[in-house]
């Protein structure tokens, strides 16, 4: 667990992939593997996503990638556990579901449930997350709201999800307010760059946000 909070701290980003094809799901990550990227999320939203998880993990551990792999979208206990025993690194939950936290817990798994308030965000603390994702955090108030919710609050550790782009500007904004990491998907991978993705088409859109993110150090 301290070696995914670690990991997610230190790149401080979390690229997110979805309702991908097993072809571009390999794709990105021998990508995010030649980039240097350590995490990435893919969200099961699609019926074939234990299938989709179970080549991904199958290509990090063949080829020796130093490469965690969190799952996103987890709305219940019974998926937290399949997809913890299909070899998930850490789930990441769009909401708090209490049971997906004890689960979590009493096996020793990193959790990243959603909130949207104050309340939520101490509350799934409370039930042992990890770091609180927050979404939609551009909805929500953006950095401004981080700040005003981490002043009584100076130990939540926070990654804001919905709203985050790849512009510098934008980065620096959430990182300013003080967040762990921050969640990013569609602005980073759209729909027509998977429909024709490349190795190389990804991995230059990692090397440009990791340029980025170097220079905002």
């Amino acid at each position: 667990m301290k070696n995914v909070f670690e990991t997610l701290a230190t790149q401080r980003i979390l690229p997110l992939i979805t309702k991908i094809d097993i072809p571009t799901a390999e794709i990105i990550v021998e990508a995010a593997h030649l980039a240097g990227i350590k995490t990435l999320e893919y969200a099961a939203r699609s019926a074939d996503a234990p299938e989709v998880l179970e080549a991904i993990l199958k290509q990090v551990k063949a080829k020796g990638y130093d490469l965690l792999i969190g799952v996103g979208s987890v709305l219940n206990a019974a998926h937290a556990k399949l997809y913890h025993e299909l070899g998930a690194d850490y789930i990441v939950s769009p909401h708090i579901e209490e049971e997906v936290g004890k689960y979590c817990k009493e096996h020793d798994v990193f959790w990243i449930p959603g909130a949207s308030t104050l309340n939520e965000a101490v509350y799934a603390t409370k039930l042992g997350a990890g770091i609180v994702k927050l979404f939609p955090a551009d909805y929500l108030g953006g950095p401004g709201f981080i700040k005003a919710i981490s002043s009584p609050f100076p130990t939540l550790k926070l990654m804001p999800s919905g709203g985050v782009t790849t512009e510098a500007e934008n980065l620096k904004s959430w990182f300013d307010a003080g967040v762990v990491c921050v969640g990013i998907g569609s602005n980073l991978f759209s729909a027509e760059l998977l429909k024709t993705a490349t190795v190389a088409s990804v991995k230059a859109r990692f090397d440009d946000l990791l340029n980025i993110l170097e220079q905002l150090k």
